[in-house]
């Protein structure tokens, strides 16, 4: 079965930033700076941030996206966790429709919210950083799940099928690619499966994480900046020619 990949099909499109912070942050030990970092990311970058939700063990900031026909969405745009912050931002939304949500210049955005934790904790070090690209390519109706079993040359694996994911380490000479395909659907009613013509919309979940091979134990601005701007020229370009086998 002959799917052809296109960034026309994406319906769904996240844009993760990880950093791997030594000695890691303790949402409750480290509490007021925590705070006071969060109120300044809010002050910096409001079109990201505007709400912290705090709990004993969790802090995160949210933000309300404006949609179409005046909905509104919450999402959390940066979560403190086990491992270091992860700031989220979505791009496109598969939301009764297909929706782009725009949040102008996100590496920019990152680069500064990653600076002032830096200032804020400055014993602490930063041996890695990833950018994680969540994507939906949209299959219609036709089942994402046999679109990836094609790829298997036995007939007899193809039909006996359930369940399929794809993990792919695609490691170059100072980056790590991780890359995981899996078929995912939606089921719709009411007048959106009117619309499309379809109670089940089916996909492919692409998800593409992008981070430092090699750690020095704290990089720099310019090695994290060389991994923003890898992964901005990976996807979805490369990714594109890579899934529809090009090379």
């Amino acid at each position: 079965m002959n799917y052809q990949f296109d960034i026309d099909n994406i319906s769904q499109h996240v844009v993760k930033f990880g950093v791997d912070i030594r000695p890691a942050i303790s949402a409750s030990d480290d509490r007021a700076k925590l705070q006071d970092y969060c109120n300044r990311l809010i002050e910096q970058s409001p079109q990201a941030f505007e709400t912290i939700v705090s709990g004993p063990k969790q802090l995160q900031v949210q933000k309300t996206f404006a949609l179409a026909d005046n909905k509104r969405i919450e999402l959390p745009t940066f979560i403190m966790t086990a491992r270091g912050p992860v700031f989220t931002f979505p791009k496109r939304m598969l939301i009764n429709k297909v929706q782009d949500i725009d949040i102008p210049e996100k590496d920019k955005i990152f680069r500064k919210a990653l600076e002032k934790l830096r200032n804020i904790f400055a014993d602490r070090k930063v041996p890695r950083v990833g950018v994680v690209n969540e994507l939906v390519f949209d299959t219609g109706e036709i089942d994402s799940a046999q679109i990836l079993a094609s790829s298997l040359k036995n007939d007899v694996w193809r039909e006996k099928l359930k369940h399929l994911t794809i993990r792919l380490q695609i490691p170059t000479q100072d980056k790590n690619i991780n890359l995981q395909i899996q078929p995912t659907h939606v089921k719709q009613s009411g007048k959106i499966a009117t619309e499309y013509g379809a109670n089940i919309r089916f996909g492919l979940l692409v998800n593409v994480d992008i981070n430092n091979l090699k750690s020095t134990g704290n990089l720099t601005s310019a090695e994290i900046n060389d991994i923003l701007a890898f992964a901005n020229d990976y996807v979805p370009d490369e990714l594109i020619r890579f899934l529809n086998n090009e090379y």
